[in-house]
């Protein structure tokens, strides 16, 4: 580090902390590498043992912090100096992020009855831990933003509005790769073919998972939002919008569950029907 280096304060120290969450660790690597010289790398080859999504991640929120910039494929240093003792105060929230890992594996969504809602007034009476509960639509949203290689939406029911509402949470992310999967009967195909070509302009790809089985039909009843793998909603909402009394709840999962949870959608992508605009 050369003279006048800036000091890593608390505020830019919290800042870190909120913005990369399981990537810290991702990004104490970058910072190391960073602080070792390198002047350049390519994020989707050059991933020092992580996923070159969560390199991606970092990088971006590096270089909203002007330590890089974007430069073709990959990414290049600038000349701002990276706060003194950056690598090691990453590698230290990700030691402090894997001790309390048991706890924070997952949070809970909830969307609440639309008011006058009974449940609304009674929750708080169940102490401050239902504050930690986050609303269902602003971690639709945030997944989608922390997304770099693929976002998949899976719902089996689609209204309209539903619809409307999973076309802009797509728009948020970044990612190239974006996938619906629905089951294009009754109400929700009559929804949602209508807006199929719209939703390809997009770049969304649609995927039909109702599949005649015997006398019956494979389908789903699962409701999931996944980014790149590694971040997922699992929980009871459909993309069926209205105002309607109906509380709604969900987990994110990080990690290893949410792995777990990309096969599976991957399996379905695999046997679903791509559906084409009429």
């Amino acid at each position: 580090m050369i003279a006048g280096t800036p000091f890593l304060g608390s505020g830019v120290g919290r800042s870190l902390i909120l913005a990369l969450g399981q990537d810290c660790e991702a990004g104490a690597a970058l910072a190391s590498r960073l602080e070792e010289g390198a002047t350049s790398f390519t994020g989707a080859t050059t991933n020092w043992g992580f996923g070159a999504a969560a390199i991606d991640r970092v990088s971006r929120d590096f270089e909203k912090r002007g330590w890089l910039v974007r430069d073709g494929a990959g990414w290049r240093r600038t000349d701002v100096d990276l706060p003194k003792g950056l690598s090691s105060f990453l590698s230290g929230a990700a030691a402090m992020r894997n001790i309390t890992l048991a706890e924070t594996e997952s949070v809970a969504v909830v969307t609440l009855p639309a008011a006058p809602s009974r449940l609304a007034e009674v929750l708080p009476t169940e102490g401050p831990v239902h504050a930690s509960m986050e609303k269902t639509s602003d971690e639709m949203a945030r997944i989608a933003r922390s997304a770099v290689s693929s976002i998949t939406i899976m719902s089996p029911f689609v209204n309209r509005d539903g619809a409307e509402f999973a076309m802009r949470t797509f728009d948020e992310s970044p990612a190239p790769q974006k996938t619906l999967i629905t089951r294009l009967s009754g109400k929700t195909g009559r929804a949602v073919r209508p807006l199929v070509a719209e939703m390809q302009r997009r770049g969304i790809r649609v995927l039909d998972y109702f599949i005649r089985a015997g006398d019956g039909y494979e389908t789903f009843h699962a409701k999931i939002v996944i980014a790149d793998g590694d971040l997922a909603y699992i929980g009871s909402a459909n993309m069926t919008l209205y105002d309607r009394h109906s509380m709604e709840l969900g987990i994110i999962v990080k990690g290893k569950p949410a792995r777990a949870v990309s096969a599976l959608v991957r399996s379905v992508e695999r046997v679903s029907v791509p559906v084409s605009a009429t």
